[in-house]
């Protein structure tokens, strides 16, 4: 698992210096390339019980970058701002064996969930000395901020009696009210931290980074808590939070840019 306290870090001295880039720029700082970008890799959970396994990862969306190449200032050729809106999907298959009394309980369910998310990443580029100009790595880190959408859960208690539950998440309240309820203890918020690495070339990116989550899904429970009860004798099953985690490759092009020549 990523050392929580390390990425919190990262992220304040990410935040710190880009509130104070003043000191540094001009007034010729403007918003450079914008462009679309499409993702894949695994989404899984992080708690101390459950044995999860991953699920297919993806993010779509588009990027806008904040430049400060006419700045004359010490970051002009390496260092903008980026940020924009991406649907991703995260979640976890899951399954626990649970102790019940003098009998063992097995469970086993899954959480597919899409987030609306807004990242904002401090991201430094360096173009390589090499004979063919315009091969460029990066390093790019930041917060960002997630609501969940839409998406599918379910809950399957296979012992001592086969009982499954399955229900639409959403926002825009459509289904039942029963399936609604299912989810009136989640947290939909979640806010993350993404650290990753970068190559460009040509107006294409490619990049590899980790999405961490901060905020737990459920308040006191796992995301697959039990949906009734307990199996037997009316037990209420209490096992830690969840934090959402992706592991991501993605590609984004640039569409064009808003700097003047």
């Amino acid at each position: 698992m990523i050392n929580k306290k390390i990425i919190g870090r990262i992220i304040m001295v990410a935040v710190i210096f880009t509130f104070h880039l003043s000191p540094f720029t001009s007034a010729k700082a403007q918003f450079g390339d914008y462009g679309v970008k499409v993702g894949v890799g695994f989404a899984t959970m992080h708690d101390d019980l459950s044995t999860k396994s991953p699920i297919l990862g993806a993010a779509i969306g588009g990027y806008i970058n904040y430049t400060f190449v006419k700045s004359e200032s010490v970051l002009e050729e390496t260092f903008f701002l980026q940020t924009g809106l991406n649907l991703t999907r995260k979640g976890s298959n899951f399954e626990e064996v649970l102790e019940n009394g003098a009998s063992l309980m097995y469970r086993e369910g899954f959480y597919h969930a899409y987030y609306l998310q807004l990242p904002i990443l401090a991201c430094v580029h360096y173009e390589l000395p090499i004979r063919q100009a315009g091969h460029v790595v990066g390093f790019f880190v930041g917060p960002s901020v997630s609501y969940g959408l839409f998406g599918r859960y379910g809950d399957r208690k296979i012992t001592p009696s086969v009982t499954s539950t399955t229900a639409n998440y959403d926002v825009n309240f459509n289904g039942s009210e029963e399936d609604r309820k299912v989810f009136n203890h989640l947290n939909r918020l979640d806010v993350s931290a993404i650290i990753g690495l970068s190559y460009e070339y040509k107006g294409l990116t490619a990049s590899f980074y980790i999405d961490h989550g901060f905020l737990a899904t459920s308040e006191g429970t796992d995301i697959l808590r039990i949906i009734e009860n307990g199996a037997s004798n009316n037990v209420d099953v209490k096992i830690p939070n969840g934090n959402n985690v992706s592991y991501m490759l993605s590609l984004s092009y640039s569409l064009g840019s808003f700097m003047k020549e």
